[in-house]
């Protein structure tokens, strides 16, 4: 594939996080150390965390960088699940984020010299 960019950070990152989720939520499940209806959408929600991410990755190596849109359904995500439990994994989005809004500047920074 010729990929526009060198390491797919973000959706690497998002991919990491869902798998990461989705362990440790079959390991809550395992272990029944919560309700088994919190332990499946913990599960559920990375597993879509993943295919996220690795939708993302194909965006990232396809562009060069991850869209608008895709940001901004990131921060959506992020800002209602902080606003919900401010001190939760749902911090882990904001280092995604953060290399995505520095990526998209880059790709812009890069545009307008070459014009």
């Amino acid at each position: 594939m010729d990929s526009k960019t060198g390491v797919p950070v973000v959706g690497g990152l998002l991919t990491f996080i869902g798998a990461v989720h989705t362990v440790m939520g079959i390991v809550v499940w395992a272990t029944q150390e919560q309700d088994s209806e919190l332990s499946f959408w913990f599960t559920a929600f990375g597993v879509v965390a993943v295919g996220m991410g690795i939708a993302v990755i194909e965006v990232e190596r396809a562009r060069g960088f991850v869209t608008v849109p895709i940001l901004a359904a990131i921060v959506v995500l992020a800002a209602f699940g902080l606003l919900y439990m401010p001190v939760s994994g749902f911090l882990s989005l904001l280092l995604p984020l953060a290399f995505g809004v520095v990526g998209r500047v880059k790709s812009r920074t890069v545009g307008a010299a070459a014009t």
